[in-house]
Formats: structure tokens, C-alpha cells, sequence
């Protein structure tokens, strides 16, 4: 460069106000600010930014009722994410000991919480995974997606199913499940898949990093704290139980990484049942995935190849209940039986829907009325509007009141414009109704 380098003739001429008022920078001296370069993803390139977990912090605490562990992390927050920053971009962030309780609905299953400061992590690592994944999932995996979900599926069933009833009738379906899927998921083979697709990607090293740490090591490794009781951890049968997973084999259920690492293990299916079976009709919630085709032959030449498959690539395995029926006889899929002309809500949620307002009825019926705090009419007014959304979904109207005449006091209770005659006695409320 010449010695009158810094002329403003060679400096870079930036109209970063539209109007230009330093003379193409001849007012002050040439000299242009220097910038970091960043990459698509928002991060510096090669590190975690400060401003990248603050906005990961807000997508972990969104909607979620405060836990101990998160509100002790929020109160240092600056501090943790500090550390946090420091650790991801050292290489030296692995994950902390899950929290493991027993959930019971719709059946047993154990449920691994992690850390808060963990979960922040995977609100900063899934996004940036997303955004190279989403572009080539199909459009028919409805699970842990944006503008997905369980309600979209099942239209999305109900309109196959039509497709291929309507005119000449009949019709069959193929109902598949994984066994024992998130137990059976191969992490080398999950991060072997992940590591060639990410590399090719572009990503950069401090996330890749993360991506090994949440894989390399079964969850007993990293520790787990057990918060359900004995008589709890005995409803789950041993081989649902991670501590028995076979061994390099395992994602812990609840974690938003591993909700995003089985979509994209199955991915491998999905593209597979697309691609080689050329499969028009074909759609997968999490494990679950059903094919619609009028032949049923060709139907159980798929299953046979599907099997196959799962148990090379995948080392995964069919659950034994494979359900090869008529479109009659109506397909019993998250939470609906779907029929050619009609969709019904599932025995078992209207099983579950008596006896929680059953069992909310006997524990605060009285004599002319109900005694309860506010809480528990909060709780069941929450219970019921979680029923009637679930029952929108399917041709319901008269099965909703039925349930509404076998119960007048739950009308009488959750009308928004009720009028009772009650007293407050502490922090308990007495409900007069004409009928109990």
C-alpha cells in the first residue's frame, strides 16, 4: 500500500444514514470501525455469545411454572450464563444430573428433567440444529415441530383416509410403533448421523462440541436424582427404565435435545418410507407412523421392508401390536379413532376424563352443594377446558352432553357467568347448587 494508505480515496465508503453527513468518512479521518463477522445462526463465528444465552434463558423459563432449581439459577442469572459461556466455549460444558419423577398418564414412564442451566443450553443448541434439519424433514413428521402437533396429525390422517375411501370404498391402513424407542435409540449411530450432515453444514466448533457432550455418555453416567418413590419407579416396567437401557443406547424423556435428536434418528425412516417405498400416504408422530393404501398387500410387502430397515440402519424394533385393518374399522391414533366419515374420541381419555371428575366430585360434594378452596374450582375448571379442547377435535357434540346431563353440577360450576350463593369460611368456599 502506498504511503498515503489511510487517503480517504481508499477508505470504505459506507451511507449507513442515508444522508452521508461525514463526506464519505473525510471527516474523521478515513477511519472505518471494524466489525466481528457473524454467522447465520446469530452466533460470533467459533463462539457462544452472552446475548445468545440471554435469549436462550428466556425460551427455557417461557410458560413454565418456576421450579427450586430454576429459581436458583435466576438468581445469579448473570453469573451462570457467564459460566455457562465460559464452559461452551472452552469445550468443557457437560450436562448436570437429570432429575428423574414418574409420570402416570396416559401410562408409567419415567421423565428426566434437566438442569435449569442445561436446559438453557438446549434452547441455545436446538434452534441452531433446526435451522439445517427443518429444511429437508418432511411435511408429514408432526412431532416437537413449529406449526405441527398432535391435532395437525390426525387431520392430516382423517384427509388420507378420505382420499383413498371415497369413491370405490375399502381401503386399509398400517399402524406401526417402535419398541421401547427412546431406550432403544444407538447414540454413536444417532451422533455418526449428526456429525457428517452438521459438518457438511457449516456449523461451528463450540456447537458441535455440545452435540457430542449430550450424546457421548449415558444419563447415569452424568448422574440422576431420583424424585419418585419406590412404589412409583415399580409402575414402570424395568425395560422402560433408562438405567436399563442396552449399552450405548439411551435418550433421557423430556429433554428438548432429545425430542430433536429422535426426529432426527426416524428421519432416516421417514426418508426411507418417501423415497424408496414411494410411500404417497405415510405420516409419523414421534414413534408412532401410519401408511393408508387401498391394496392391502402392498401394505404388508411395506411392513416387511420397514422392519428391515429399522433393524439395520436404525437397530430398532417393532413393538409386537401391528395393526394391519379395514379404513372401517377406524384407526386408533393420538388420542382419536379416525373413521372415513367421522372422527371419535378415544375410550381411554374418556375413561380418564370420568374418573378425574369423579374422583374431584367425592372429594368435594356436600350436602346441597360443594366445598372446596378456590384452587380446586380453579383445578376444575382447568380440567374440563383441557377435556372440551381435546374433544373438539372430533365429532363430539353429543357425546358432550351426555357427560354434561350425567353431571348438572359440572355445568353449574365451570359457567363462566355463574351465580352462586356461597360464603367464605378461611380459604375454603361453600357452592350452593340446586342439585349435588
Amino acid at each position: 500500500m502506498r504511503g498515503d494508505a489511510w487517503s480517504s480515496d481508499y477508505a470504505w465508503i459506507v451511507n449507513f444514514n442515508n444522508g452521508n453527513v461525514n463526506n464519505n468518512h473525510r471527516n474523521n479521518s478515513a477511519f472505518v470501525r471494524a466489525v466481528r463477522r457473524v454467522s447465520p445462526a446469530g452466533e460470533c463465528q467459533g463462539e457462544v455469545s452472552l446475548r445468545a444465552l440471554y435469549q436462550a434463558w428466556r425460551g427455557a423459563r417461557r410458560k413454565k411454572q418456576p421450579s427450586a432449581n430454576q429459581l436458583a439459577f435466576e438468581l445469579r442469572s448473570i453469573d451462570r450464563m457467564l459460566d455457562l459461556q465460559e464452559r461452551l466455549n472452552a469445550g468443557t460444558w457437560s450436562p448436570a444430573p437429570t432429575t428423574c419423577f414418574v409420570a402416570t398418564r396416559p401410562k408409567a414412564r419415567e421423565i428426566h428433567a434437566p438442569d435449569f442451566g442445561d436446559r438453557v443450553v438446549h434452547h441455545w443448541l436446538v434452534p441452531q440444529l433446526e435451522a439445517i434439519y427443518e429444511p429437508t424433514f418432511i411435511h408429514d413428521s408432526y412431532a416437537n415441530r413449529k406449526g405441527k402437533g398432535t391435532h395437525a396429525a390426525v387431520r392430516r390422517l382423517q384427509q388420507f383416509v378420505r382420499q383413498v375411501h371415497s369413491g370405490q370404498g375399502g381401503g386399509w391402513y398400517l399402524q406401526l410403533d417402535v419398541h421401547n424407542f427412546f431406550n432403544s435409540i444407538h447414540r454413536p449411530t444417532l451422533y455418526a448421523m449428526l456429525r457428517k450432515r452438521l459438518a457438511r453444514a457449516g456449523l461451528a466448533e463450540v456447537p458441535m462440541r455440545a452435540v457430542h457432550a449430550l450424546l457421548r455418555h449415558p444419563v447415569q453416567r452424568q448422574g440422576v436424582i431420583h424424585r419418585a418413590t419406590a412404589a412409583q419407579r415399580t409402575l414402570v416396567p424395568r425395560h422402560k427404565r433408562l438405567e436399563n437401557a442396552p449399552p450405548g443406547c439411551g435418550l433421557p424423556i423430556g429433554n428438548l435435545s432429545s425430542q430433536f435428536f429422535a426426529n432426527v434418528y426416524l428421519d432416516a425412516l421417514d426418508q426411507f418410507a418417501k423415497h424408496t417405498l414411494k410411500a404417497k400416504r405415510y405420516l409419523r408422530y414421534v414413534d408412532d407412523f401410519v401408511l393408508v393404501h387401498r391394496d392391502r398387500a402392498v401394505l404388508e410387502r411395506w411392513q416387511a421392508q420397514i422392519e428391515s430397515f429399522l433393524a439395520d440402519r436404525l437397530k430398532l424394533r417393532l413393538k409386537a401390536d401391528i395393526r394391519l385393518r379395514p379404513l372401517s374399522a377406524g384407526a386408533d391414533f393420538l388420542g382419536y379413532v379416525i373413521y372415513p366419515t367421522h372422527t371419535r374420541v378415544r375410550a381411554r381419555v374418556l375413561r380418564h376424563a370420568s374418573q378425574a371428575l369423579t374422583s374431584w366430585h367425592q372429594q368435594h360434594a356436600v350436602a346441597g352443594g360443594f366445598h372446596a378452596t378456590p384452587e380446586a374450582f380453579q383445578q376444575l375448571d382447568a380440567t374440563w377446558a383441557s377435556y372440551q379442547g381435546h374433544f373438539a377435535h372430533a365429532d363430539s357434540w353429543r357425546l358432550q352432553q351426555r357427560i354434561l346431563r350425567r353431571r348438572p353440577w359440572l355445568a353449574a360450576l365451570t359457567n363462566p357467568r355463574r351465580r352462586f350463593h356461597h360464603r367464605l369460611s378461611g380459604r375454603r368456599i361453600t357452592v350452593r347448587t340446586t342439585r349435588a
